[in-house]
């Protein structure tokens, strides 16, 4: 084949390929500044006109309003506007910027379906996915406890624990869950005490350290009362 014909037969970029979705806006940019481009022009034509001057002067003082206008135009809707429009966006919206939440109605589906055997195979696809996702490790571990699964409950809430930028919050709620393992699981009702003094030296003067103290009297209490029977 020569090369005017491979020339012919070659695919040529449109702006789409080579801009993406950013095209549309581009073309709604460009469509915007035709009127003020028209409108710079026919006020400096206008102005020229006033102060009497010569025909040439009035064409050069309607492209130099034209151009002033239309690039006025031009920064105003590329910078200023769209700029602001992101700032009100993150301002409503605060958790789209920068973040997101998995959604987990799917494995919802499986469990209110009775798949609770596909919900925990989809829940260890996740983890294996985004293993530094303490989520999908909290709700995994508090269903493998409910089907009696306990072992592969706590090695879960453990995970939660060593992540190295999990939140408070998340470390918080896996020593909670620990906690209540322990209390259904028997011969176990000890590593709940030690679960409890973790949360008051992890988090000392603060509401979690004083419910874990509250929390720790109680558990203290109910082991006296099962060691007299």
């Amino acid at each position: 084949m020569s090369a005017s014909g491979r020339g012919e037969d070659e695919y040529k970029r449109t702006l789409y390929d080579k801009h993406g979705p950013e095209a549309a806006h581009l073309f709604q940019t460009a469509s915007s500044v035709i009127i003020p481009v028209v409108a710079g022009g026919l006020i400096g034509a206008a102005l020229a006109a006033q102060k009497g001057l010569s025909s040439w002067l009035v064409v050069l003082s309607a492209l130099a309003g034209a151009v002033i206008l239309g690039t006025w135009w031009w920064l105003f809707v590329t910078r200023v506007s769209r700029g602001a429009g992101k700032a009100l966006g993150a301002f409503i919206q605060p958790s789209a910027a920068g973040s997101y939440e998995r959604q987990y109605s799917h494995q919802d589906a499986m469990v209110m379906r009775g798949d609770v055997g596909g919900a925990l195979a989809s829940y260890e696809e996740i983890i294996l996915e985004t293993p530094d996702d303490a989520q999908p490790r909290l709700r995994a571990a508090e269903l493998y406890a409910k089907t009696g699964l306990r072992e592969r409950a706590e090695e879960l809430y453990r995970s939660v624990q060593r992540l190295p930028r999990k939140a408070p919050r998340e470390d918080v709620v896996a020593s909670n869950r620990l906690v209540d393992l322990y209390l259904a699981w028997p011969g176990h009702e000890t590593k709940g005490l030690r679960e409890l003094r973790r949360l008051i030296d992890t988090y000392p003067e603060t509401d979690v350290a004083e419910r874990a103290r509250a929390g720790l009297v109680n558990l203290k209490k109910h082991a006296a009362s099962r060691s007299r029977e």
